[in-house]
C-alpha cells in the first residue's frame, strides 16, 4: 500500500485534488471512476520531510522541454474531457506550482482572448514550439480534431526522445572508461614515478631514454599541475568553441559525412529525423512541400539541409522528391525509391513511417556496433599506456645490479 496524490475532473469540469491509499495508479484510477471523477492525474505521494535541502525550487522559473511535454500531454487530455481551450489553460494555469508555467500558460490564454488561434499564438513562441508542432496543431485545429493531433505530438515527441536517451546511455560507459583511465594516468605519472626517481639516483649509469623521458614528463607534469591540465585541454575545449562558429558547424558538417565511421551513423540519424517528421506531417493533412520545408529544420547536418531545400525546389517544379534525394550520398537510395512509389501511390505518410521505423531499428543495432568496438579498443589503449609505464620501470629495477655494477 502507499499514497498517491491526484488531480481529477468533477461533472462540472471543475478539478478535484486529494490523496489516496491504494496499491497502484491503476486501482487509484478505478477508486475514482467509480466515484463519478475523470483522472487525470495520479502520482505517488511522499510526504515532505522537514529540515531536508530540495531541489524543487531549482528550475522553477524556466520553461523546460519536459514542461511543453507535460503542456501537450495535459491539453490534449483536458480537450478530451470536454473543456474548452481557454478552459483547459485556466485549469493548468490554476494547478500549477510552477511560476514560469503559469505565466507561459496565462500568456497563451491572453493570446487566444485576443482574437488569434491556438497554432498563431503558439508560433509566437519558436524556443518551445518548433514549426512542425505548431503546423500539426493548426491542421488539428482546421480539421477539429485538435486533441487528437495534440496526442500525435506527444507520442512524436516521445518516440524521439526515446531515441536520444538511448544514444545518451550508450555512450555512458565509453565516457566513464575514458575519464577512468586518464585519471588512472595522470595518478601514475604524477604520484608513483616520482617515487622511483630516488630509487634511480645515484646508480652511476645513464637509464634507458624512454625512461628518462617518462621521469622527466612526470616531473614536469607534478611541478606544473595547473599548466599541464590547460595544456591537456586546451586542444578539446578549443574545437569546441571552433565548432559552435558558423565556419565550424559548416567544416564540420562537410567532414563528418566523409568519415568512414561516422558518415553511417549520422545518414541513419538523419534519415530517421527526416523521414520520421514527414510522416507525422504528411498523416496529419500537411502538404508534402511545406513538410519537406519543416523538415530541412529538423536536420542537423547542413548538408541534408541543402538536400532537403533543393527537393523542395524539385517538388515546386512538378518532379518527384524521391528522385531528387537519390544519388546524392546523403539519404539511402532505397529511402529514396520507396519515398518515389509512396509518392505514385499517394501513400506518402505511410512509406515515411516504414521508412523512419527501419532506420531507426538500423541506427540503433549501428551503435551497438560501434559501442562494442570503442570498449575494447579504449580498455586496450589505457592497458597499453599504463603497462608500458609499468612494464619500464620494472625492466630497470630488476637490472639494478647490472646498472649498479
Amino acid at each position: 500500500m502507499g499514497l498517491f496524490k491526484y488531480q481529477a475532473l468533477e461533472a462540472d469540469n471543475s478539478i478535484k485534488e486529494g490523496i489516496l491509499e491504494d496499491t497502484d495508479q491503476g486501482s487509484v484510477a478505478r477508486r475514482l471512476m467509480l466515484q463519478g471523477l475523470k483522472p487525470l492525474d495520479i502520482r505517488r505521494y511522499n510526504e515532505p520531510r522537514k529540515h531536508v535541502f530540495s531541489f524543487e525550487k531549482i528550475g522553477q522559473h524556466k520553461i523546460t522541454k519536459a514542461d511543453i511535454s507535460f503542456f501537450t500531454n495535459q491539453i490534449s487530455l483536458l480537450l478530451k474531457a470536454g473543456l474548452s481551450l481557454d478552459g483547459a489553460l485556466r485549469i493548468m494555469k490554476q494547478h500549477s506550482n510552477k511560476p514560469a508555467f503559469k505565466d507561459f500558460t496565462a500568456e497563451i490564454e491572453k493570446k487566444l482572448k485576443e482574437g488569434k488561434s491556438f497554432s498563431q499564438a503558439l508560433a509566437d513562441y519558436p524556443k518551445y514550439f518548433s514549426p512542425m508542432y505548431v503546423n500539426i496543431a493548426k491542421a488539428g485545429e482546421e480539421g477539429g480534431i485538435l486533441p487528437a493531433m495534440l496526442t500525435r505530438i506527444s507520442q512524436y515527441q516521445s518516440a524521439f526522445q526515446d531515441l536520444k536517451q538511448y544514444i545518451v546511455s550508450a555512450s555512458i560507459y565509453p565516457a566513464i572508461l575514458i575519464a577512468v583511465g586518464f585519471l588512472a594516468i595522470i595518478i601514475l605519472l604524477t604520484t608513483i614515478l616520482p617515487r622511483f626517481e630516488i630509487l634511480f639516483e645515484g646508480m652511476g649509469r645513464q637509464l634507458p631514454f624512454h625512461v628518462q623521458f617518462m621521469m622527466k614528463l612526470a616531473k614536469v607534469i607534478s611541478n606544473n599541475i595547473i599548466i599541464s591540465l590547460l595544456v591537456i585541454l586546451a586542444p578539446p575545449v578549443g574545437l569546441i568553441f571552433f565548432l559552435r562558429t558558423e565556419g565550424g558547424k559548416m567544416f564540420f558538417d562537410r567532414q563528418v559525412i566523409r568519415w568512414p565511421l561516422l558518415s553511417s551513423f549520422v545518414r541513419d540519424l538523419e534519415t530517421t529525423r527526416i523521414f520520421r517528421t514527414l510522416q507525422v506531417l504528411v498523416e496529419n493533412g500537411v502538404h508534402l512541400a511545406t513538410a519537406l520545408k519543416i523538415s530541412t529544420g529538423v536536420a542537423s547536418n547542413r548538408e541534408y539541409q541543402r538536400l532537403l531545400g533543393q527537393a523542395t525546389e524539385a517538388l515546386k517544379e512538378g518532379r518527384q522528391v524521391g528522385e531528387r534525394l537519390k544519388g546524392k550520398g546523403l539519404l539511402p537510395d532505397l529511402a529514396a525509391d520507396l519515398l518515389s512509389l509512396g509518392e505514385e501511390s499517394g501513400q506518402v505518410g505511410l512509406v515515411c513511417g516504414q521508412i523512419a521505423d527501419h532506420y531507426e531499428q538500423e541506427l540503433r543495432v549501428r551503435i551497438k556496433r560501434i559501442i562494442s568496438i570503442i570498449e575494447p579498443l579504449f580498455i586496450l589503449i589505457i592497458a597499453v599506456v599504463a603497462g608500458f609505464v609499468v612494464i619500464s620501470m620494472l625492466s630497470v629495477i630488476l637490472s639494478i645490479n647490472e646498472i649498479a655494477g
